[in-house]
């Protein structure tokens, strides 16, 4: 049996040109059509088309972690080239069917003069069939390491937008805080705001919380803990903008914030450090 997997190994890497054109026949139209409107050139689609036919041909007579190690390089390859182009992870999981039926298309004279024991069919598929079903899937877990990549980076943004540290001055800047705070925002904005408070060199950060829609023992928690964290790095901290309703609620829930600098409006916290309003002169 080992004899006869190195003569068929070797004749499918023989034979892996017309093996890969015959992978194009069994593609399905709407994939073939994806692929021409990518960009891709098929000379490099082919290319890559006859390492992998060359990989499962040498499967059958080569050592096993070799051959693990230049499936999974191969998949790392071609999966970023699919995302590159944007070709969908479903289509590409499709055409790997097609190699196999590709391979027994070059073995149909001998099949049907028998010449291939049923034997030796059934070990060829037991070393290829795994193989593609590694690939298949490795090429997934390519397209979801991508796709959480590209959902952490769209949560990064969201919590960047949510915690808005804007300049007005030098070393002076602003913290809008708007709608919701829960644990996961409370330690984005104070991420942000830390980092942003560094960058900007800022002596002052005025937090407003006017937009806040509730405020409650956690709520206040978590702001406490942002101006405590800016209050180690030296920053002086305002909370401006409680509203009648939102005092009222505090006090009722025993929540103070005594050691803290506070003001009723952002206009006069800013008035209380000198900061005043000036006009810009465009030239005309």
């Amino acid at each position: 049996m080992r004899d006869e997997l190195l003569y068929f190994g070797k004749q499918i890497v023989s034979h892996k040109s017309e093996i890969a054109q015959g992978v194009i026949r069994y593609q399905e139209q709407n994939f073939s059509e994806q692929l021409t409107l990518s960009g891709l050139k098929m000379e490099e689609v082919t290319e890559w088309r006859m390492q992998l036919i060359e990989i499962l041909g040498q499967s059958l007579y080569e050592d096993k972690v070799e051959s693990s190690r230049r499936v999974k390089e191969w998949t790392d390859k071609v999966g970023k080239v699919a995302l590159e182009y944007e070709l969908p992870l479903n289509e590409s999981l499709k055409t790997l069917s097609g190699f196999r039926t590709a391979i027994w298309d070059i073995f149909n004279e001998q099949l049907n003069d028998n010449q291939i024991s049923a034997s030796l069919m059934l070990q060829v598929n037991k070393e290829i069939n795994p193989i593609l079903d590694e690939i298949a899937y490795l090429l997934n877990e390519v397209f979801r390491t991508e796709q959480n990549d590209q959902i952490a980076l769209i949560h990064t943004a969201m919590d960047e937008l949510s915690a808005p540290v804007v300049p007005i001055a030098e070393k002076i800047a602003i913290l809008p805080l708007i709608g919701e705070i829960d644990t996961h925002r409370a330690s984005a904005i104070m991420e942000t705001a830390l980092k942003k408070t560094s960058d900007l060199q800022l002596d002052y950060l005025f937090i407003d919380i006017s937009g806040v829609a509730i405020m409650d023992t956690m709520v206040s928690h978590n702001i406490y803990q942002i101006i405590n964290a800016l209050k180690m790095m030296g920053v002086q901290s305002v909370l401006t903008g409680i509203r009648p309703e939102v005092a009222h609620t505090l006090g009722n829930l025993g929540i103070t914030f005594e050691d803290l600098k506070t003001s009723a409006s952002l206009k006069k916290a800013l008035e209380d450090i000198g900061f005043t309003q000036y006009e810009v002169v465009l030239s005309v």
